[in-house]
Parts: C-alpha cells; sequence; structure tokens
C-alpha cells in the first residue's frame, strides 16, 4: 500500500516558513510508516513559485477599504492577498502521479479548511478510485464540517499516533509492524530553510504535548489535551544524532509549555550543544514569561537563544482573570530588561479582540509595552470551533478563514474592524519610535530608513493623524480610528 500526505496551499495575507513546519503531517508519516505503508509528504504550501495577488474571497470584502494596495514601511498593513502555493489542480495532479491508493490531507488549522476541502475535490475530480482521509488540527476541532462533503471518505481527528493508528487497523485491517508500540508524543522535526550565506539550516521541532493551563483564547487542549506529556529523552538525542552535520542549526520549537519542565528542556538544549556547539534557538510559540526568573532568562541565553517570544496577552487584571490566565507585571519587566542589557532581542505580544476589551484597554496595553524595551506584538483574537462561546455547530456556519487573524474579524463584539486594524497600525507605529530611538537591540536600521520614518513620525504627530508610506510619499492612512490614535498620540508624547 501507497499513501501520500499532503498540505495544501494557503490562502492568507502572508505566510512564513515556520507556520509550514508540518510537523503533524511528520507524525503521521512515521504512523503510516510503523504499519509498512510507503509513504511520502508533499507540502504544497512550501513549494517555491511566483506570488500572484488574488482577488480577496467574497467573505474579506469588508477589508477593501482598509487595504492600501502600493503601501509599505513601518506602519503597513496587509496590501495584497494571496496563495502560497500551487492550484489545488496542480497539487491534484502532483499526487496522482505518485499513484497512491490513500491520500491524506493534512488541515492544520481550521482557517484554512476550504483549501483542504478544495484540494479533496480536484484529486476525486480526477480519480474517483483514490481513497481520500482529512486530519490534523484544523480538522479535529469541527470533525463534522469535513463529513458534509462526498469526495472526502474518511474524516480522522485527534492526534496523529493514536488515531491513524486506529484507523488504519479498522479500515484496512493493517497492524502495526511487529507490534512496536508508537510513542506518543514522539520527538518530531523538520528543517524549514537555509541562511542566505548557506552557513544555517533552519529545523522546527516539538517535544511535548498537551496543556494543564485553562486560557479560555488557547485551542491547544482541543487537540492534544490537558495533560503535559514529554517525548523520550533518548529519543531526542537519536534524532538530533540524525540532523545533517555539514552546517550549524537554529532550532526553533513550536512547544506551547516549553517551561513547564525547566530540567527536561535544559536537558535537551544540552544534547543540542554536544552535537552543534554553536547551535541557536528559537521558540516562535512563545515563552510563558511567568515560568521565568532571572536564572532561567539568562541560563536560555547562554545556552543560544538569540530572541524570545513572550506573551502578555493583556496588562489588564480584568481581562485576564476573566480569560483564566495568570500574570506577574513585575516578572515581565525583569525578564526584558535582562534580555536588553544582553543584546537579545525580544517580542512581548497581547491580544487585542478579547471579550472585555475596550479602547482603553487597547491603549493601555500598547503603552505597557510600549514602555519596555521590546517590540510590541499583536494578535487579533480568532476563535476556532470548540473554544468558549463557539461552539462547532455555531462555527461551521461562518466561513472558515474569518478565524485567521489577518482576517480582523470582529468576533466578540468588543472591538470593531476599525479599532482591530488601527491598533495593529499603532503597534507598528509603536515599533518604529522605539528603533528610531535606539531602545530595541540588534535591530539594525540604515540612515535611509531612519530618515524615512522621522519623517513620517514627524508627519503623524504634526496631523495627530496616522499616515503611512505609499511608494515614495507619505500619505494619510484612510480608515483609522481617531479616538484611538489621538490617546495614543498623546500619551506617548507626554
Amino acid at each position: 500500500m501507497k499513501a501520500v500526505i499532503a498540505i495544501p496551499s494557503v490562502k492568507d495575507f502572508y505566510f512564513t516558513p515556520t507556520r509550514a513546519a508540518g510537523l503533524g503531517s511528520v507524525a503521521a508519516k512515521h504512523v503510516l510508516e510503523n504499519h509498512n505503508i510507503e509513504t511520502i509528504i508533499l507540502n504544497f504550501s512550501t513549494m517555491k513559485r511566483k506570488l500572484t495577488p488574488l482577488s480577496l474571497p467574497p467573505e474579506l470584502n469588508y477589508l477593501k477599504e482598509y487595504l492600501i494596495p502600493e503601501e509599505r514601511g513601518a506602519v503597513s498593513f496587509f496590501r495584497k492577498y494571496y496563495r502560497f502555493g500551487p492550484d489545488s489542480k496542480i497539487c491534484a495532479e502532483i499526487i496522482l502521479e505518485n499513484k497512491p491508493d490513500l491520500v491524506l490531507i493534512s488541515c492544520f488549522a481550521w482557517a484554512y479548511a476550504e483549501e483542504t476541502v478544495n484540494l479533496a475535490a480536484a484529486i476525486k475530480n480526477k480519480s474517483k478510485a483514490v481513497s481520500i482521509a482529512v486530519g490534523g488540527a484544523g480538522v479535529s476541532v469541527a470533525p463534522e464540517y469535513f463529513e458534509n462533503f462526498n469526495y472526502i471518505d474518511f474524516v480522522i481527528s485527534g492526534e496523529a499516533e493514536t488515531a491513524i493508528s486506529t484507523f488504519l487497523i479498522k479500515q484496512y485491517g493493517i497492524n502495526k509492524k511487529d507490534g512496536e508500540p508508537v510513542k506518543v508524543p514522539g520527538f518530531y522535526w523538520n528543517m524549514t530553510g537555509i541562511s542566505q550565506n548557506k552557513k544555517t539550516r533552519y529545523f522546527s521541532a516539538m517535544l511535548t504535548r498537551g496543556c494543564p493551563k485553562a486560557c479560555r483564547f488557547c485551542a491547544n487542549h482541543l487537540v492534544h489535551g490537558r495533560k503535559f506529556r514529554k517525548a523520550e529523552i533518548s529519543e531526542i538525542e537519536q534524532g538530533i544524532k540524525n540532523f545533517p552535520h555539514s552546517m550549524n542549526i537554529h532550532l526553533n520549537f513550536e512547544d506551547d509549555n516549553l517551561l513547564f519542565d525547566k530540567e527536561y528542556f535544559f536537558t535537551v538544549l544540552d544534547i543540542v550543544k554536544k552535537y552543534f556547539p554553536d547551535a541557536e534557538f528559537s521558540a516562535e510559540n512563545g515563552l510563558d514569561y511567568t515560568m521565568m526568573d532571572e536564572e532561567t532568562t539568562e541560563k536560555l541565553i547562554s545556552l543560544g537563544f538569540k530572541s524570545f517570544n513572550l506573551s502578555m496577552a493583556s496588562s489588564e487584571d480584568t481581562i485576564l482573570s476573566k480569560e483564566n490566565r495568570k500574570a506577574c507585571p513585575s516578572k515581565l519587566d525583569d525578564i526584558l530588561n535582562i534580555a536588553s542589557k544582553k543584546g537579545i532581542h525580544s517580542t512581548t505580544y497581547f491580544i487585542c479582540g478579547l471579550e472585555a476589551d475596550t479602547k482603553k484597554t487597547v491603549i493601555n496595553n500598547l503603552l505597557r509595552l510600549h514602555n519596555l524595551p521590546t517590540l510590541t506584538g499583536i494578535s487579533m483574537f480568532y476563535p476556532v470551533p470548540g473554544l468558549p462561546g463557539f461552539s462547532s455547530k455555531k462555527m461551521i456556519q461562518y466561513p472558515p478563514r474569518l478565524c485567521a487573524g489577518s482576517s480582523a474579524y470582529p468576533w466578540t463584539g468588543s472591538l470593531s474592524t476599525i479599532e482591530l486594524i488601527t491598533a495593529f497600525r499603532l503597534s507598528r507605529l509603536s515599533n518604529m519610535i522605539k528603533t528610531i530611538n535606539g531602545k530595541i537591540p540588534n535591530l539594525n536600521q540604515n540612515n535611509t530608513d531612519i530618515e524615512k520614518c522621522n519623517n513620517l513620525l514627524e508627519k503623524t504627530l504634526k496631523t495627530g493623524k496616522l499616515h503611512t508610506m505609499s511608494k515614495s510619499k507619505i500619505i494619510e492612512v484612510p480608515c483609522q480610528d481617531k479616538i484611538l490614535v489621538s490617546d495614543f498620540l498623546s500619551r506617548v508624547q507626554k
């Protein structure tokens, strides 16, 4: 038996290599091969080709007034909508050229459910004989959505190691190789790129599963449950040994809870350093700063962390309490100050559009981070089926792509689209100001960029209105919330 695991092309305003790491597909391949099924992975979202802008899908037409096609520079919002990867018909041809008996389509995020369905349809239109199964995090949160399409033969929800194994035994009677159990979680990794000077390979990896915390805005538990689990150290070391050794490595950890067991994580870093002494690390999904202290911060830096992504969620106690999120403001300050003094770049995120958010809380979040030596990261709130208040029955009535952060859809009604996008621009303005003033380490700007930013800032402060760059001109942003802009600018100048 032969299988193809396909990661569909993605339609969005932006896409990054780490989002396309496909670690779930790597886990699925491991399971299939453990059942003696020849398997290949086709990650269409990473296939290099010239990006062609697409028309906005009808459900996103409300964003048209916010997009400035020729916009660029430090305060810009998204400009154009793209497809990252080939058209679904081309993807189907490539898949069928491999003559698979079974195609498993990996939907790694609910927002891309439509791309998953379209690829399944394109395959069936070319071959009725091939069986098609869909799985992944995007499927697991709302399997009933995918069951409504007759060109999808099987819907597999849950963790790959158990769900796919159960499916293969039940549907095909294919047992595991020599009865060998598949460890959950295993250590999965994938290469995501090579540096321009061809001296560093970039990898993404995952060590752990599950989150005992109960933050209302997070969907981690919907797929991986509440129990925290770790890959075995021996398996991790064996995996690290198999990394190509002709270059140095940068390893990005996709885990949500790296610091739940600090000693375990430090052991993993020590193992990597044993085989790659100059290895560097990052954790783009974010580190939980409440589990960090001065000792932890300095140790992470000494072991090779060159940047920190941290999640503040909100600076408002009432919002954090409502969202079941803990905070320790003084600890965040200490960590960021330590990182800054050591020349370590950091980005600290807040979530904009939570249920109790107001213009006041947005400004408070922006100013809180503006006054710290960190870049401000903003995550516009989006739900997935299964979060409190967003049942799967309710959510499958909406187009899935509204559940992308880039869609700036006013899910909770606390903030409007114009307020969300204005906050997005203000977070970028804050970063521009701090960069100009040299308050952010490790951000190199040439003199031309600094001059443009200064001119842009001067125009914004003089008029009290947000301005941006369009080609080589400074123009006023046509759609902005004047109250948010005025409040932020007046308090920043003070």
